[in-house]
């Protein structure tokens, strides 16, 4: 039997992974300027909503990710891509690999 993941280890529920989907694809082909306004936009979002549940929960993970993102493109002048994103690329080849290895075990 394998050892419990940390708690800092678990897997992203299959909402956050949406939530996250959506930002990337608002933010394709967007600079630092217009997605450090976006992320400006999310926040007053997610205050202005924060009586709970899930929605709520939603614009957190949104505002998360534009901050992500916009530290991201701080340091480059280009726009954004999630082809480009490390962090992204990551994170496909490990739903990939636990993919892979689920379908073994079947």
């Amino acid at each position: 039997m394998s050892p419990e993941p940390e708690p800092s280890e678990r897997e992203p529920s299959e909402r956050e992974h949406a939530v996250w989907d959506r930002v990337r694809r608002t933010a394709t082909g967007m600079n630092h300027h217009r997605a450090k306004a976006a992320l400006d936009d999310a926040r007053e979002a997610a205050e202005a909503g924060s009586d709970g549940g899930a929605s709520a929960s939603d614009a957190w993970t949104e505002v998360d990710e534009w901050e992500r993102i916009t530290e991201a493109l701080a340091d480059h002048a280009g726009s954004y891509d999630p082809a480009a994103d490390p962090f992204v690329q990551g994170q496909l080849t490990a739903r990939s690999r636990r993919a892979q290895a689920s379908a073994r075990r079947d």
